[in-house]
């Protein structure tokens, strides 16, 4: 479901906007190794394996390297990178090493012909990951432009990652900068430091960012919550509180009233983020979404 776009001549959004609850920071991620998906043509460079073989030397068993020859082939890497970090309750890092962009990722299929895998096909793929990692789950990929957004216009129930950190370019950058890059990144990793600067000199000059999913899920969720509580939208046939759950990727509830939103919106924000499941989560990720939305609706008169 596209985010719908801010109404800058709305008096009550422009002035609720800046002045809301906000989730807390993002910080406190556990990781404890990476796991290496790479997607790449047979006889061209392949700098995940030299990423594997470098990470191997210098610390034996923190990676893992799952050579990949078509879209099925990746699904099936996220989901045994699923089933490793349930069983071990690890937290690794998904590191896609395929050429990607806003809509995707791209690589050769077993039958010669290119594979593309979009990003609203992996998100349930990668929320049963980050669940499986307690919300831990930091993806890496070549290219960041619209990736972190486009995986947050297709989460339901569950976040697809804690964080997606790219490049700020819409294409991949060459393998050789592409690998200094990430060796440089999880060096600093693995002394505790977030290395992105450092990371991003091979780079230049583009940089290597992290977007906080939470972020950006409370953007899409107050984008749609504004849309929502517009007169024409409350007035329209198919509106009202339960549509805008339907907008989230929820199961509608006709027989919701705007006043029980809050709490309802509360409950699928810990649900996002694993609180419900791990409560630890509720100091990583839990804020006064409720207090957020009830100022939101006073505004509209719908509370």
């Amino acid at each position: 479901m596209a985010t719908p776009p801010p109404d800058d001549a709305d008096p009550i959004e422009h002035r609720l906007r800046h002045g809301l609850p906000r989730p807390p920071r993002l910080q406190d991620l556990a990781t404890t190794g990476v796991w290496i998906v790479q997607w790449r043509q047979e006889h061209g460079p392949r700098p995940g394996i030299a990423l594997h073989r470098w990470l191997e030397e210098r610390h034996p068993g923190w990676s893992r390297l799952v050579d990949c020859q078509g879209r099925t082939d990746v699904v099936s890497a996220i989901k045994a990178a699923t089933w490793s970090a349930r069983d071990g309750r690890a937290s690794p890092i998904l590191h896609l090493d395929a050429d990607c962009d806003g809509d995707g990722l791209t690589g050769p299929e077993r039958g010669g012909g290119p594979g593309r895998a979009a990003w609203g096909d992996l998100a349930p793929y990668l929320a049963q990951l980050n669940l499986a990692t307690r919300g831990n789950l930091v993806l890496v990929c070549t290219a960041g432009a619209g990736v972190a957004g486009r995986l947050a216009g297709a989460t339901r129930e569950r976040s697809p990652c804690a964080a997606v950190v790219a490049p700020s370019t819409a294409s991949p950058p060459p393998p050789a900068p592409w690998l200094i890059a990430t060796q440089r990144l999880y060096r600093s990793w693995r002394q505790g430091q977030p290395g992105l600067a450092d990371a991003s000199v091979p780079l230049a000059p583009a940089m290597l960012e992290a977007a906080s999913m939470p972020d950006l899920l409370y953007e899409r969720l107050l984008a749609h919550l504004f849309a929502a509580t517009r007169a024409d939208a409350v007035a329209a046939p198919g509106g009202g509180p339960g549509a805008l759950l339907a907008r989230l990727g929820l199961e509608a509830d006709p027989s919701l009233a705007w006043p029980a939103l809050p709490r309802r919106l509360q409950r699928y924000w810990r649900t996002l983020f694993m609180a419900d499941l791990h409560p630890e989560n509720l100091q990583r990720f839990d804020f006064e979404l409720k207090t957020a939305a009830w100022r939101v609706l006073q505004a509209r008169g719908l509370a």
